[in-house]
């Protein structure tokens, strides 16, 4: 593909990474609502060395293991609040990072099942205003359970506040009512890693159309985390012509974390427009060196409306290819710091120059004789 080759030598991207890794397994302490209820959950302690382990529980530890810890559970509201305690298994959110199963439920992922491994000796507390307390629990490790990293999650969770909201139907009777549940809950994390050999392994599983409107198309992106490990990936989201000669557009893709086992839909995070025609959508991440890759989903769009016909070719790119996205990235990412450091500079050299003058002026009039 000659052309394409050509173009992927020209194309070239700025884009600014945030590392998230650990802020990613961090859940908020804190649960707030307009009833002036205000509470939450935390460890009550760091690791050495390690602050960030006050905002979430690790452990590092071998199956079987049977150990201690606790949480502090605290009510910053000015009113008193009962709170339903609770372990979760650890999910991955919606959009990424950590989130924890509804109370009852069970998780998908390799996680699945851990709430069972912890053990709380309350499952309700009442405090007053202002009070904290202490709720020791114990983590037991399956001695069957394999190597990687498994999440689960402490959380309390405040009696459901029921709301009735009218409806701006109406009915012979008047205006319809209904109700409105809103659950406040938190959770801290209980990071656990079993040491061993773990794997890190990502499949991009879809490509789909999620939203048609007066911007354009935008696209939703099927992933699972196949590996033992925390994976966050990021790349590209390209959409070529049908025979593969032309790219249309690239988007840049930055994806939070994905839990061990867990499947998640990320959305393109801008909509793009087409004339009518075929088109070919693929998407190509980075995750920690490793490469994941879809390729070929047919589009065709008719009339304005978008449609995915399933994959119509494989071996889009070649590896050579897909490499000069991501070089072509930190290329650009490089040379715009290093722009801004020259530029610094010279502006630096300009500063010490007219100081130097304006210094070199002042000394010459002192001295000057007057007649």
């Amino acid at each position: 593909m000659p052309n394409l080759r050509s173009y992927l030598k020209k194309i070239s991207f700025v884009v600014v990474l945030t590392i998230l890794m650990l802020a990613l397994i961090i859940l908020p302490v804190l649960a707030q609502s307009s009833a002036n209820i205000s509470f939450g959950i935390r460890p009550t302690k760091a690791l050495e060395g390690q602050a960030e382990t006050y905002s979430y529980f690790s452990f590092r530890t071998s199956p079987g293991s049977v150990f201690n810890d606790e949480a502090l559970v605290l009510n910053d509201g000015g009113e008193a609040v009962t709170l339903k305690v609770y372990a979760a298994d650890g999910i991955t959110a919606r959009n990424g990072g950590t989130d924890f199963a509804k109370f009852g439920e069970e998780g998908d992922g390799m996680s699945r099942g851990t709430h069972a491994w912890i053990s709380l000796p309350l499952s309700e507390l009442t405090l007053a205003p202002g009070e904290e307390r202490l709720i020791p629990f114990q983590i037991a490790i399956p001695a069957d359970a394999s190597s990687g990293y498994y999440v689960a999650g402490l959380v309390v969770e405040a009696v459901p506040e029921v709301s009735a909201i009218e409806s701006v139907a109406t009915t012979t009777e008047g205006e319809a009512q209904f109700n409105v549940e809103v659950i406040r809950r938190v959770g801290v994390a209980v990071v656990i890693d079993i040491p061993g050999e773990q794997s890190s392994s990502l499949e991009i599983e879809n490509i789909a159309l999620y939203r048609q409107d007066e911007q354009g198309t935008t696209f939703s992106v099927d992933l699972r985390n196949t590996g033992s490990t925390f994976l966050q990936s990021k790349g590209f989201f390209v959409v070529t012509d049908r025979n593969a000669e032309r790219i249309i557009t690239t988007i840049p893709l930055e994806f939070d974390t994905i839990l061990p086992g867990d499947k998640v839909t990320f959305y393109v995070p801008r909509s793009a427009r087409f004339e009518d025609g075929k088109y070919l959508l693929s998407v190509v991440l980075d995750y920690g060196g490793e490469k994941a890759v879809l390729e070929g989903i047919g589009m065709n769009i008719k009339n304005g409306q978008p449609e995915i016909e399933g994959q119509i070719l494989d071996n889009l790119f070649t590896s050579e290819e897909i490499e000069v996205f991501f070089e072509k990235e930190g290329k650009g990412d490089s040379f715009i710091w290093t722009m801004v450091a020259v530029v610094s500079f010279i502006l630096a050299l300009l500063v010490g120059w007219l100081v130097y003058r304006s210094g070199e002026k002042k000394e010459k009039k002192e001295v000057d004789p007057i007649f």
